[in-house]
């Protein structure tokens, strides 16, 4: 059922989008605030930090939410669309040998999914305790790590659909478009 809805009403790109978005966003606004933070030192300049920290944790969370619906309907994807792609999409897509294997388009989602549900508990836990506040700089730096992921992520996806043509729908040409084309390739008025 979840596959049929999956391809029904193309789901996986909808998501991923939400989960880029969401979560890209999430840690510039959180890198924004650990700036702001470090190098101005007033009462005003505290009070956009905060907000751009509440915001944050709110993204994060989303983004992390998205992440999970990203990787299941990505899967389901996979599944219906493996026989009709390409040797060289097939490749992209779930590499089975080498260093590659572990950047595949399939198996980057998977990781990048529990990636960023660690890193949304994190977020949480930087709020309700003051002890692991200490980690907020590890922090940042894994998350940059994770959003370039990401966006690798969102290239070999690209890669994928614009390059490959996998889950694109073949254009079809009506009866009437074609008599509408001459022999020499011009379009003629109908």
């Amino acid at each position: 059922m979840f596959a049929q809805l999956v391809s029904t009403y193309h789901l996986h790109p909808i998501v991923d989008h939400f989960t880029v978005a969401l979560l890209t966003f999430g840690i510039a606004a959180e890198i924004l605030s650990a700036a702001i933070l470090l190098f101005h030192n007033s009462t005003r300049v505290s009070v956009w930090s905060q907000k751009l920290q509440s915001t944050s944790l709110l993204l994060m969370i989303g983004g992390a939410a998205a992440s999970v619906l990203s990787y299941f309907s990505g899967d389901a994807e996979a599944d219906r669309l493996w026989d009709k792609m390409s040797p060289a999409a097939q490749q992209i897509l779930a590499s089975p040998t080498g260093a590659s294997a572990y950047l595949s388009h399939a198996v980057l989602g998977q990781y990048l999914m529990y990636a960023f549900l660690i890193l949304a508990a994190w977020r949480v836990m930087l709020e309700l305790s003051s002890r692991i506040e200490r980690t907020r700089i590890a922090f940042l730096i894994v998350a940059v790590v994770a959003a370039g992921a990401l966006l690798y992520q969102g290239k070999t996806g690209g890669e994928l659909v614009y390059e490959h043509g996998v889950g694109a729908a073949s254009p079809t040409v009506s009866s009437s478009s074609s008599a509408a084309i001459a022999a020499d390739g011009s379009a003629r008025p109908e």
